[in-house]
Order: C-alpha cells, then sequence, then structure tokens
C-alpha cells in the first residue's frame, strides 16, 4: 500500500477521534453546566405556580365567608413536581440531557396551631387552625414549604419562616378614640396527604358557623398563638408585628398595641385608653385532597 494512502486513513481516523471527543466534551459541559440551569429555571417556574396557588386559594376562602357562601365547594388544582424530563415528539431527548423531574407533597391538617382570644373580663376561646401545606423536593432549587394557616400565608426555607400573605385581622381607630378589632379565625378541617410530581386536586367546602358570642366592648383583647414549633411562632409573630404596623398606619397609637413570642406562642395585646369594639367572624371548612388525572381516558 502506497505511503500516501495510509496517511490519508491515519488522517481521516485521528479527524473522526477529534470530532467524537469534541461531541463529548460539549455533551459533558452540557450536562455539567446546561441541565442543571434548565433544571433550575423549571423549579423556580413551578415555585412561583404554587406561590400564585397559595394565594387564589385565600382569596377564593376569604370570599367564601365574605358573601357567607355556605356549603359551596371550592377546587383548586395544580402539580406537585415539574414531571419527567423527557419530551414527547422529540427525536434528540436523551434523559441525561434533560432536568431531573422535581416533586412535592401536599396534605391537609386539623391539628396544628391554635388561636385562643381571650376578652378581658369574659372566657377566652380557642380555636383549632389547621393548615393546608405543600413541600417541594427540588433537585436544582431550594427547597420550599408554602403554608396557608389562619387566613395567612407563610413560606419556610433553610433560613427560616416569614409571612407572605398577613391574617385576617385589622386594628383601626374609631373617630371618638376607641379602637375596632377584626378577626376572622379561619378553621381548616381535613387528614390527607399526597405525595408525588403529578397534578393533585384541593377541595374546599365552607361549613356553617355558628355567630361568634365574643363580638362585643372590652378594655383589652388577648390573641395567642400557640403553635408546634418556635419557628411557626415566630412566622406569627411577625404576622402580629404587621397587624400592629397597618394599625398605626391607621391611627393608632403604638404603645396601645403589643406584641410578643416566647417559645411556640406568639400574642397580640389590644389595650387602648379607651374601649375595643371585638368583632369576630368564625369561618369553619373541609379540606380534602385526591389525586388529578392528568390526561384523559
Amino acid at each position: 500500500m502506497p505511503l500516501c494512502a495510509r496517511d490519508d486513513g491515519l488522517s481521516e481516523v485521528v479527524g473522526f477521534v477529534l470530532l467524537l471527543a469534541l461531541i463529548v466534551v460539549a455533551l459533558s459541559l452540557y450536562q455539567v453546566y446546561g441541565v442543571p440551569a434548565a433544571g433550575r429555571e423549571a423549579e423556580i417556574a413551578h415555585m412561583n405556580q404554587v406561590k400564585d396557588r397559595f394565594v387564589d386559594y385565600k382569596i377564593a376562602l376569604d370570599s367564601l365567608w365574605l358573601n357567607n357562601r355556605n356549603g359551596v365547594l371550592l377546587s383548586t388544582a395544580f402539580d406537585l413536581g415539574t414531571g419527567a424530563g423527557a419530551t414527547g415528539g422529540s427525536a434528540f431527548a436523551l434523559p441525561i440531557l434533560t432536568p431531573a423531574g422535581s416533586g412535592g407533597t401536599v396534605s391537609a391538617k386539623s391539628e396544628g396551631a391554635n388561636l385562643t382570644i381571650a376578652p378581658e373580663g369574659k372566657d377566652p376561646v380557642t380555636i383549632p387552625l389547621g393548615s393546608l401545606s405543600y413541600s417541594s423536593s427540588n433537585n436544582y432549587w431550594v427547597d420550599q414549604t408554602w403554608t396557608y394557616q389562619g387566613g395567612a400565608i407563610f413560606l419556610s426555607q433553610e433560613g427560616g419562616t416569614t409571612v407572605r400573605v398577613g391574617p385576617s385581622i385589622a386594628a383601626a381607630k374609631t373617630e371618638d378614640g376607641n379602637i375596632t378589632l377584626t378577626v376572622a379565625p379561619i378553621s381548616l378541617e381535613g387528614s390527607a396527604g399526597i405525595a408525588g410530581s403529578g397534578p393533585v386536586r384541593v377541595e374546599t367546602r365552607m361549613r356553617w358557623s355558628e355567630p361568634s358570642s365574643l363580638s362585643g366592648t372590652y378594655d383589652r383583647v388577648n390573641l395567642t398563638v400557640e403553635a408546634d414549633d418556635p419557628a411557626t411562632a415566630r412566622a406569627w409573630k411577625r404576622a402580629f408585628d404587621e397587624v400592629r404596623q397597618r394599625a398605626i398606619e391607621e391611627n393608632v397609637e403604638p404603645s396601645r398595641l403589643s406584641t410578643g413570642q416566647s417559645g411556640n406562642t406568639a400574642t397580640l395585646t389590644v389595650q387602648p385608653e379607651t374601649k375595643v369594639f371585638l368583632t369576630v367572624y368564625p369561618a369553619n371548612y373541609t379540606v380534602s385532597v385526591y389525586n388529578a388525572a392528568s390526561l384523559m381516558e
């Protein structure tokens, strides 16, 4: 065989090996940097969707008790995760080149935090708040837990728990110097939980509630939340701080409202120089969680 022919064959082999090596390097770089970036973007978008569902859920529940719609069924659906990484209809969708799908757990429970409303001179009333929560199982983004409890929405991450939407509690100053305190203690009753990455459906029904016997005029009113853990108590203390700040914006003297937290307990105390006009709107709901089919059969 002529020498030039052997050189041409060797050059083709070397060129093919170099091309193959270049492809492998490119795929490796994409797997190391591109796949996590795509997965992170998908999980961030999914967390934003969960946030929107919880905000919509609060608005819907508030509209039920505001309009006294007992027995009306409210249905909310959302995905627990980003799902599988494979994409249908694509000829080049390799599993190693697509982000791993995230998952999550949604649960409804009756136990947990309790709200005690204690007007001065009257027996206190304790209301179990219950909760609806979603906990993510992310692969590329920080895990989050969204919780709806007592009309408030809390976000928990590694750094702690923060208030995303405050509870239905408001204080304001009247023209004659008194303080109005309006409380809507929202209680959820349920015992269900589903984990996975597919869609779920949360069904909520408002039950009939007796009018509160606490509404009236008092010299002092104390609200206390007894939580499961100090982190939740701190979150409720922040929620009470927001209630206090809004009251100050409504011309209430800062010294007339105080908040505190000790262990698993958070408190809000309203003690004006004159009177507190307390109004309580109890709202009780039954919550159920179901799997939701993602495809029509």
